[in-house]
Parts: structure tokens; C-alpha cells; sequence
């Protein structure tokens, strides 16, 4: 019964093991498979040369750490991928027993979810910066760009691997789209207000902001000590007064808001075909004041990945649903016959919709009068936050989130560039681009 089951079940996972002996001979002896943008663009094929086979990626470093490389080990699709592009419609195993000929036929093809032209149009916008972007389509979960700089020529990755790795102040081969770990700044005050919205109605608070307030040993400054006066709660997050928002924090259950952060997707792996480093929500003391200060205002030890970011707003965009986000979208033999495809996979609801509604009224007036008030203009509605995090690199790191159109929408975004200063100055253009470009000139 045992060998039964490991022929019949298990058999690609014997075929697939680094310790089998016969996996050199099945690699060569079918074609890897092309991996496709969304609108069939090759985003990475093979080709043979002097009884060699050759991976080429014809875009370059443009999507080398989702696509990944192979040639020095695997990783990104190539990796998640593997089996789906050495495989055939017959079956591996009966390669395996029958022993191999020498017809090469290729191996099944890849379709991403990716959107080329969003993508060339994110790196090119991040520029020299360190940074990274995830734009997500809510209602279906599909991932239509992911970008993480800097980069690297995958082409190239057998000559500049070992110069990669020793490079550790550039980081060159993390994924900063789904492993890099940033405090969230701001953005983080959509959960911050959440929570207070679960035991409060949003007319129960009032706040004046003198520009800085104590909170235990920790003085908050709203940014240049501004003092934005009487608010309300639409008011403070419109204007990210971190003092009203520090003031919150003492009226909230922080158990709640750490409850509230996993239902978001902190403290646990994110679902994806690629490698991810889990988002952290943390405080070690919930009654020292200062921390509670500084955690509700998206800083002390709270950290998260742009990925995990891009889904709190992509749930906001499907009324509190979460949409689990994927980047393969359909496996298609030689013959262009369908082989498997990705279904939409709604997991349930996260929060109240009442909620979100209020939450997306504060959003939309940040874009019309707030710190993302660049996108006042726009030919669409859109709901933003934006953020500036402070951290131990340098200057700020600037985050925005948001999606559009509010009616129906369409596309939702991550966007964080490293060491810059502040959202509203580095980031919400940066959004505001491809918020353009894909709502408007496609």
C-alpha cells in the first residue's frame, strides 16, 4: 500500500527532490517553460545553444525578484514555479520510468498576474532610490506590479552572485516588496482608527492640537510642530496629527488593536508564491503611555512588509474583505490548452463595512484636502495615507497607500521609498503616476 502510494501520489515530489539522481536528466531533457506577463509578454523563455540550454529574461533586472533567476539556485516564480515548467502533458513520472528520448518538447507555460507597462512605468519612478511597490486589482487579488529596488540582471546572476551577497548595505537580492520590513508611519493610523471605531462612534472625539503633546516619557510632535488646532477625527487623520492620534491610543484597547493588526495579516506568513517575511505588530509594555504612543502612530517596534500594506488597503477597496492576493494566474500547455487556473479566493470578512465606509470618507477627504491633497486634481476618486517613518537609517522613509476609483476600484497601492523624507512629498507622486496611468491612459 506504502509504494502505491508514493507512485501515485508521490511521485513528483520524488522526481522533484534534490537528492534524485534522474532530476538533471528531466531538466534537460524538456524545454523550460516561458514565464508571461498578464497580456502575454515573455517575461522570461529558453532557448538552446551549442547543446545547452540558456534561461533568458528579455526585460532585464525589470522583474528579477518576483520572476526570480535561474542558472545559480531558484527563486521567485522560477522557484514556486519549477515543476509546472519542466512538466509536459506526459506525466514526469512515466519520464521517469520510460527513460528519456531525444525529443525535447517544451514545458508548460506560466501566466502572471503582472501588468508590464505599470511595472516599467514603478521602476522607473523609484529611480535610483531604495524602495518598493505592490499594486493589487481588489476585487480579484491579482498582484499587477511588484517592484523592488535596487535590482539586478537575472542574466547575469552566475557572474554577480557571490558581489550580491557581500553587499549587504544594498541588499540587492531582498525582495523589498515582500520581505523588506518598514515601520508603517502613518498608514498605520487606518488600523489605529479602526480600532477606535470598534467601541467608539467617531463623533465622540474631539481633540486640540497644540503641535506636541507628553505621553509618559515620550514628547509627540506632529510633523514641524504644526498646531492644527481643534479636530475632529476625519480632521486629525486627513492632516496625520500624530498628537490627536497619540491621544487615541490611550482611549483604545491595545489587545484589540493587536488582535485587530493579525486580522490585517501581521504576526503570520502571507499566502504568495514567493518568500515573505511575516509583518510585526509589537509592544512590550501596553501601559507604558510612551509606547502606546508611539505604536498607534505607526512607529516603535511595529514593522511591516509593502505587501502586507497593499492588502490592508485592497481589503478596505472590497468592504472588508480580504482577497488573497496571487501572482500565477494560469499554467497553459505547449498546445496553449489551460492546464490549471488561479480562482478568486475571498477568505471572509475582516471588518465591518459600516467601518470601512467611514474609514474610506476619511481617506478620500486626505486626497482632497489632507496630506495627499496632490491627488485633489485627479480625474478619479481616491482614498490615500500617507506616511513618513521615522527609523535609525537616515532620513524618513516615505509610504503612501491607497486605491481608486472609490466607486468601483480598480487598483490599490504600496509605495515606499527609503530615506527620503516625507510621503507627501516623495511618495503620493510616485502614486499619483500610476494612479494616472492605469485609471486614465489605459
Amino acid at each position: 500500500m506504502n509504494i502505491i502510494y508514493y507512485v501515485v501520489f508521490q511521485s513528483d515530489n520524488l522526481v522533484v527532490n534534490d537528492y534524485n539522481p534522474r532530476l538533471q536528466a528531466i531538466e534537460s531533457s524538456v524545454i523550460r517553460g516561458d514565464i508571461l506577463d498578464g497580456n502575454g509578454h515573455i517575461l522570461a523563455t529558453s532557448k538552446i545553444e551549442n547543446n545547452q540550454q540558456i534561461r533568458i529574461y528579455p526585460y532585464g533586472s525589470l522583474f528579477a525578484h518576483v520572476v526570480g533567476y535561474m542558472g545559480y539556485g531558484k527563486s521567485g516564480i522560477e522557484a514556486y514555479s519549477y515543476l509546472d515548467l519542466i512538466r509536459t502533458k506526459e506525466n514526469l513520472w512515466d519520464k521517469f520510468m520510460e527513460g528519456f528520448t531525444n525529443d525535447q518538447p517544451k514545458g508548460h507555460s506560466v501566466v502572471t498576474t503582472l501588468d508590464l507597462d505599470l511595472q516599467q512605468l514603478g521602476r522607473t519612478l523609484l529611480g535610483n532610490n531604495k524602495g518598493a511597490i505592490v499594486a493589487i486589482e481588489p476585487k480579484t487579488g491579482k498582484i499587477l506590479a511588484m517592484v523592488s529596488t535596487p535590482d539586478y540582471d537575472p542574466n547575469n546572476i552566475s557572474t554577480n552572485y557571490s558581489t550580491y551577497l557581500k553587499d549587504e548595505a544594498s541588499a540587492t537580492l531582498l525582495n523589498r516588496s515582500t520581505q523588506g520590513l518598514y515601520p508603517p508611519g502613518s498608514t498605520f493610523k487606518i488600523l489605529t482608527a479602526l480600532a477606535y471605531l470598534q467601541n467608539h462612534e467617531a463623533s465622540d472625539f474631539s481633540y486640540k492640537c497644540l503641535g506636541k503633546d507628553t505621553f509618559g516619557e515620550k514628547t509627540i510632535h506632529c510633523y514641524n510642530n504644526k498646531v492644527h488646532g481643534d479636530l475632529t477625527l476625519e480632521e486629525a487623520f486627513a492632516v496625520s496629527c500624530n498628537t490627536a492620534f497619540a491621544h487615541i491610543g490611550e482611549q483604545i484597547d491595545m489587545n484589540q488593536l493587536h488582535n485587530l493588526t493579525e486580522m490585517f495579516g501581521y504576526n503570520q506568513r502571507l499566502e504568495l508564491e514567493l518568500e515573505t517575511s511575516n509583518s510585526r505588530y509589537g509592544i512590550e509594555n501596553q501601559k507604558s503611555a510612551s509606547e502606546r504612543a508611539e505604536t498607534v502612530i505607526g512607529q516603535g517596534k511595529t514593522l511591516v512588509t509593502p505587501l502586507n500594506s497593499a492588502m490592508m488597503v485592497s481589503i478596505l477597496a472590497n468592504d472588508g474583505h480580504l482577497i488573497r492576493p496571487y501572482l500565477v494566474s494560469q499554467v497553459i500547455a505547449e498546445d496553449e490548452s489551460v492546464i490549471r487556473e488561479q480562482k478568486i479566493m475571498d477568505t471572509g470578512r475582516v471588518i465591518l463595512e459600516e467601518d470601512v465606509k467611514l474609514i474610506e470618507g476619511f481617506m478620500k477627504k486626505t486626497s482632497e484636502e489632507g496630506t495627499a491633497i496632490q491627488l485633489s486634481n485627479s480625474q478619479y476618486t481616491v482614498a490615500s495615507k500617507t506616511g513618513s517613518a521615522d527609523n535609525s537609517t537616515g532620513a524618513a522613509h516615505a509610504w503612501y497607500v491607497g486605491y481608486a476609483p472609490i466607486e468601483e476600484p480598480r487598483i490599490a497601492l504600496a509605495v515606499v521609498v527609503e530615506n527620503v523624507g516625507t510621503g507627501s512629498a516623495h511618495a503620493v507622486p510616485i502614486a499619483k503616476a500610476l494612479l494616472d496611468a492605469y485609471l486614465i491612459e489605459k
